[in-house]
């Protein structure tokens, strides 16, 4: 595939991953069109620590100064009681220590300061076929966990999916009230096997995650009755949270990707559509930017072997990155009352600098930022 402007490269998902890849090609001088199925763009989602190997990417495209407007300043991780109760915090130095000079933003305000610079069209509502590869000389899988592009080119996705036993949603809306009760801090309500946390964003604005241990990997036919039933018995702001809860909102299950080839043929997987971190390991974002960084450094060094070369530089760090976050399991979701009172004797003790740095290696998974290069 030798590349010249006439070069033409399919992505197919308007994720991070998909809009990170196509704002690198059509800086390479690939013809791009990106496909998504949703009707239009997906904002909100759960709120990110952007830091990592995805910062420096994000600084080499030139969106730090649009990203750091939209952050959001949180600057603790509260636990409280069921009446709202402060059960234990982590330190201002021992958060600035995990954050490790990264942002706080919404995940959909990272993708859509992505797609505010991007020049290549986007075409929303779009159903893809293998017929539709033909007319390109690149496809990029970038459609998520459960992609279409990795089901058409490589199989079920029963094959690549390993569920790790919860479910989770995400949703933002606006509360000046609630939004000032809560701060710039993230606080949430823990009991065994499900965690509800909420955060101001910013203008009134607040964000909410729910998560819950569910034996079956199929999702609810209706996501807002499955939230209300599993967390309608909890108290301090449960309740408030359930009656906003939008019609459209992120709910899915939490699990992780592997698979042993990212490709075949002209066909390429990126992101989560081939390796899957999921929420628990965190680093989801700057991996997907990375991982289309990567790629596109790959194609422009030489089309040929890129692409091995591509998941030779990613697969390592993602399989470390998924290992980490089956052991955070834990930390985020614990399964007994004794576990969640250990968690929170070490916020307790995170102004200690030994437990600073213990927390930042159970929270943390070491991604070396030296892999963009």
């Amino acid at each position: 595939m030798p590349k010249s402007s006439a070069q033409r490269a399919l992505v197919v998902g308007a994720g991070i991953a998909g809009l990170t890849t196509a704002w690198w090609l059509e800086r390479a001088g690939w013809e791009v069109l990106v496909v998504e199925k949703a009707p239009s763009f997906r904002a909100g989602g759960y709120m990110i620590d952007f830091f990592g190997p995805g910062h420096e990417v994000a600084r080499r495209m030139g969106l730090l100064p649009a990203l750091e407007a939209r952050m959001a300043p949180i600057s603790a991780v509260t636990s409280v009681d069921s009446r709202g109760r402060k059960r234990a915090e982590i330190s201002a130095e021992a958060y600035e220590a995990v954050a490790d000079g990264g942002i706080s933003l919404l995940r959909g305000d990272l993708a859509d300061v992505i797609r505010a610079d991007l020049r290549s069209p986007i075409r929303y509502g779009a159903t893809i076929s293998v017929s539709d590869f033909d007319d390109f000389d690149l496809v990029v899988g970038a459609d998520g966990v459960h992609s279409k592009v990795r089901e058409l080119v490589f199989g079920p996705s029963s094959r690549f999916v390993r569920y790790l036993g919860h479910h989770t949603a995400a949703f933002s809306f606006n509360d000046a009230e609630l939004s000032a009760r809560i701060g710039y801090r993230y606080q949430m309500l823990t009991v065994p096997h499900r965690m509800i946390g909420c955060y101001a964003v910013r203008d009134g604005a607040m964000a909410a995650l729910m998560l819950y241990r569910a034996d079956s990997q199929a999702l609810p036919v209706d996501a807002r009755a499955a939230l209300r039933e599993r967390f309608g018995d909890l108290g301090w702001v449960t309740p408030e949270l359930l009656s906003v809860v939008p019609e459209e909102i992120y709910y899915d299950e939490v699990s992780q990707v592997d698979m042993p080839v990212w490709h075949r043929g002209k066909v390429v997987l990126v992101g989560d559509a081939c390796g899957a971190v999921s929420l628990f390991a965190g680093h989801g974002a700057s991996l997907a930017m990375t991982g289309a960084f990567v790629l596109a450094e790959e194609l422009a060094a030489s089309t040929d072997g890129a692409f091995e070369r591509y998941q030779a530089r990613m697969k390592p760090v993602v399989l470390d990155t998924q290992s980490f976050g089956r052991k955070f399991i834990g930390w985020m979701a614990p399964p007994s009352a004794w576990r969640i009172t250990v968690r929170d004797m070490a916020f307790r003790l995170s102004g200690l600098p030994v437990v600073r740095k213990l927390i930042r290696g159970s929270v943390t998974p070491a991604v070396p930022a030296g892999i963009v290069g």
